[in-house]
């Protein structure tokens, strides 16, 4: 019986998901697989580069600022000629600057370098978004954004822990790794989703009356999406607090190698990949969307509250398992929240702000981080973080009663 149900789960997991997801999940593997440097870039900078503490912040705002200049050009580009292009153009243009990343150590350069590393890796992600919206259909939509993940985290799950072992040798390493994948992933897509695109622009083509016919809204006068936005980035701003700054409390504070800084960042990966596509299956339709963001936002809360507490890397292990439900619970939901809220005519719009929403995390996550960490310790950054989780839960009650009000 045990077998069957976990059979079961499975064909319900994966059933029906279109070809064209598959291949679109695979190359995001292939680029994620490499995904070393973001991990390691606060203790690199620090000690490699030998920056201080609030130069580190500003060279990583200008990585959360090129985040956002990449989503907004990425989403308007993806709008005027589609998503295939746009992917592997962005994916190209990683590989150049991740190699000129490699050889620059000034902090001037390194300000520059990192704004365009980061535009050109995040303009591929509204593309990845309108490509799932045309690879699927309202009803696989979630397990398909879940499929996606999983072969983020899979690769997530690959790149820490082998970046773990570069950076002990030599950081550039991390470099080279990374753009390596990113060149990888391009050859991917330009050869292998060739004929899915073709495809979804006949589909899109025949679909031009009814598009034409549709009645759409700007995503600026939907009040719902844009109170939605906010939730969105003070969630992303405490999640990625532990996968950036966060690794300088792990080397100097706990003590941990970089070996088993990725190799926590690795069971991140690995948990969200193994678990999270069957358990959005079960849960998708056992409460509304708002029910799941509020439970992970819970959990994120009672991640920061145990760090308050415990030490010891076995804790921390525990705590990554938090996180990662914590992430499993958000993620795909408020994905489908921005999916649920526009059309065909304007996807590539609120896909674009809502990837802004994220990517303003990149910003701010390194400035109140490290300010934080140097005017009131590390206890009083678990403190806003904690609020922060709180004030998600919040703002998810209160965009659930002005959809409910529509």
């Amino acid at each position: 019986m045990l077998n069957s149900n976990f059979s079961t789960s499975i064909r319900n997991a994966f059933g029906g998901l279109t070809r064209a997801i598959w291949l679109l999940a695979l190359a995001q593997f292939i680029n994620r697989a490499g995904s070393m440097v973001v991990f390691f870039m606060a203790v690199y900078l620090r000690e490699s580069i030998g920056l201080d503490l609030s130069q580190v912040g500003v060279v990583m705002s200008c990585y959360g600022i090129g985040a956002l200049v990449g989503v907004y050009v990425g989403g308007k580009l993806t709008d005027k000629i589609g998503h295939y292009p746009v992917m592997v153009a962005s994916l190209l243009g990683g590989f150049v600057m991740f190699m000129i990343a490699a050889e620059v150590e000034s902090f001037e350069a390194l300000c520059v370098v990192m704004f365009m590393l980061s535009a050109f890796g995040d303009g591929f992600r509204p593309a990845g978004m309108v490509a799932i919206s045309h690879f699927s259909t309202k009803d696989n939509y979630t397990r398909s954004v879940s499929l996606y993940r999983l072969a983020i985290n899979l690769g997530f799950s690959i790149g820490p822990a082998m970046g773990g072992l570069l950076a002990a040798i030599d950081y550039k390493l991390l470099f080279w790794a990374d753009g390596g994948t990113c060149l990888l992933a391009s050859v991917f897509v330009y050869f292998f989703l060739a004929k899915s695109h073709r495809d979804s622009v006949a589909e899109s083509s025949d679909d031009a009356t009814e598009v034409s016919k549709e009645v759409s809204r700007s995503p600026w006068k939907d009040k719902a999406f844009l109170m939605f936005l906010p939730l969105v980035t003070i969630y992303a701003i405490a999640f990625m607090q532990l996968f950036s700054t966060m690794s300088l409390y792990y080397k100097n504070h706990e003590g941990f190698t970089e070996g088993q800084i990725g190799g926590m960042l690795a069971l991140n990966g690995f948990l969200v990949a193994a678990v999270e596509l069957i358990l959005v299956s079960r849960i998708e339709r056992r409460g509304s969307l708002y029910r799941w963001i509020i439970w992970g936002s819970l959990m994120l809360t009672a991640s920061y509250g145990m760090i308050l507490f415990l030490h010891g890397y076995a804790w921390f292990l525990f705590i990554i398992v938090i996180v990662s439900f914590s992430e499993m619970f958000v993620m795909p939901f408020t994905n489908t929240f921005m999916n649920n809220r526009s059309g065909k005519a304007n996807r590539g719009q609120y896909a674009s702000l809502y990837v802004m929403a994220w990517s303003a995390a990149n910003v701010f996550t390194p400035v109140i981080a490290t300010r934080v960490m140097h005017n009131w310790g590390y206890d009083a950054l678990w403190w806003v973080m904690i609020v922060f989780t709180l004030v998600v839960v919040g703002l998810t009650v209160w965009v659930r009663r002005v959809v409910g009000s529509e």
